[in-house]
């Protein structure tokens, strides 16, 4: 195929781009010319080589260098209501733990390669070939300042494990908008690498790549669909996101994201819930809520004032989870946390840990908001903390997924097949239905009752009391 573009212009490339949109590779280019492709990837390969016309290569520079643009092929899955949704993260690059450590955000491979990109999404379908798979939008987007921001901020909390000779622990939920996630299962291809100082570390690594998150690519898909699939995303033109902004340019200049949101905390430590009611002229409520509206007002500034902080543009961008703890007199918490409701169909069709749901869900980044209740049954705010579930938890979550697993898989969705709160794991089943009436599809026919993920009240009592 004739590559008639001018790979020196960002939109010219773009334009291109649009060919294969509504079409499959094999559509948009006689299919003989492919030859097939097997591994992850693939898909990306074959668009570089047989549509845009240039030999796939592992230089660190952009695909487009010339044009100082990165090329990304990644899938969009139908849901069952025949929305388009993220299937996965972003790969942006694997991270080599030698070399990069000693690298600046600014000089990095991740920073190179998608600080603007054109990113093409299809969709998904098992087990067909990929040259058959649709494209449906094309994107030039260029990451805002304020998100690089951050993201430099997650790159250096990033590198400074690998420094410290804890790569083994990095965690997705470390960071905000840029992940390090795993590439390959448990144990495969771990690998030693040097510390600053010569030596080997002391624990082996597994593979992990800077990617991403999913719900940073969903802020992507979103203006995709806004402007019909081929639209063009840079700062200087179009400031498009889900909502206020939380922080400003100039704050991020000088403090880290989380800092800035924790120091809006620190200064009504001790209050008590009657004395942040008039402090932030809230309304007095006896909702189970009222807790979490107080930190959404504390979190809340300026114009974004009594907004949803979980639908500002940082939260959204980054699936940052608030989630409010009310501990009693006897220092227990009050209640265990609950999450979403298990989406059964989901469940079903997924055959790896790394890939499911739920480790989405464990590996986010939390933000606690702690209530005392004291002697004088006054309730005070005692803290506020990030949190990010520990390698070591991590593993007893994934047997808690595939004991979920078994279950709905042999058609066993009930409460004798799940975790029990009574067996003292760090989490449990069990519904979050509105009443006995409040039920689901079942993927083995009929309907079932709903149920959801949970933390346990002692789990939870021990994250509250190792943040001293």
């Amino acid at each position: 195929m004739d590559s008639n573009y001018d790979r020196t212009d960002k939109y010219s490339i773009l334009e291109y781009s649009k060919q294969l949109l509504g079409k499959t590779l094999e559509q948009a280019i006689a299919p003989d010319v492919i030859e097939a492709r097997r591994g992850k990837g693939r898909l990306g390969q074959l668009v570089e080589e047989y549509f845009f016309g240039y030999d796939v290569n592992s230089n660190p520079d952009a695909d487009f260098s010339d044009a100082g643009l990165e090329l990304k092929v990644t899938p969009l899955k139908e849901l069952k209501n025949k929305a388009l949704a993220i299937k996965e993260r972003l790969v942006c690059t694997m991270i080599d733990y030698d070399v990069d450590q000693n690298k600046s955000f600014e000089q990095s491979h991740v920073y190179l390669k998608c600080a603007y990109m054109l990113i093409l999404f299809y969709l998904h379908k098992a087990d067909v070939p990929v040259q058959q798979l649709l494209f449906i939008y094309s994107v030039l987007w260029q990451i805002p300042e304020k998100d690089l921001l951050i993201m430099k901020q997650d790159y250096e909390r990033i590198i400074g494990k690998i420094r410290a000779g804890k790569a083994h622990e990095l965690s997705e939920g470390d960071t905000t908008y840029l992940g390090a996630c795993r590439k390959g299962q448990k144990g495969d291809s771990d690998v030693f690498y040097r510390l600053a100082d010569g030596s080997r570390s002391q624990m082996p690594a597994p593979r992990r790549a800077f990617s991403l998150k999913p719900q940073y690519m969903r802020t992507v898909l979103a203006f995709a669909e806004k402007t019909g699939g081929q639209g063009s995303f840079n700062t200087p033109s179009l400031d498009f996101g889900y909502g206020s902004h939380l922080v400003e340019v100039s704050e991020l200049r000088r403090k880290s994201f989380e800092d800035i949101l924790l120091d809006r905390f620190k200064p009504y430590y001790g209050y008590t819930y009657d004395e942040l009611v008039v402090e932030f002229n809230a309304p007095e409520t006896g909702a189970k809520s009222k807790y979490f509206l107080l930190a959404n007002e504390i979190l809340t500034e300026r114009e974004t004032r009594g907004e949803d902080v979980t639908k500002t543009d940082e939260f959204v961008k980054s699936g940052i989870v608030l989630k409010t703890i009310r501990i009693n007199k006897k220092g227990r918490p009050a209640e265990a946390m609950s999450f979403e409701n298990i989406n059964y169909f989901d469940v079903m069709q997924e055959d790896d840990w790394y890939e499911s749901r739920l480790y989405d869900i464990f590996t986010g980044r939390f933000l606690f908001v702690v209530f005392q209740e004291g002697e004088d049954g006054q309730v005070r705010l005692l803290k506020a903390f990030f949190w990010t579930m520990p390698a070591k938890d991590l593993d007893e979550a994934s047997e808690y997924w595939q004991n979920i697993k078994n279950a709905v898989k042999e058609n066993r969705i009930a409460p004798e097949s799940f975790y029990k709160e009574s067996e003292h794991k760090k989490f449990h089943v069990r519904p979050k239905a509105k009443n006995a009436a409040d039920v689901t599809a079942n993927p083995h026919g009929g309907t079932v009752k709903k149920y959801c993920y949970w933390f346990n009240h002692d789990y939870i009592k021990a994250i509250v009391e190792g943040q001293k």
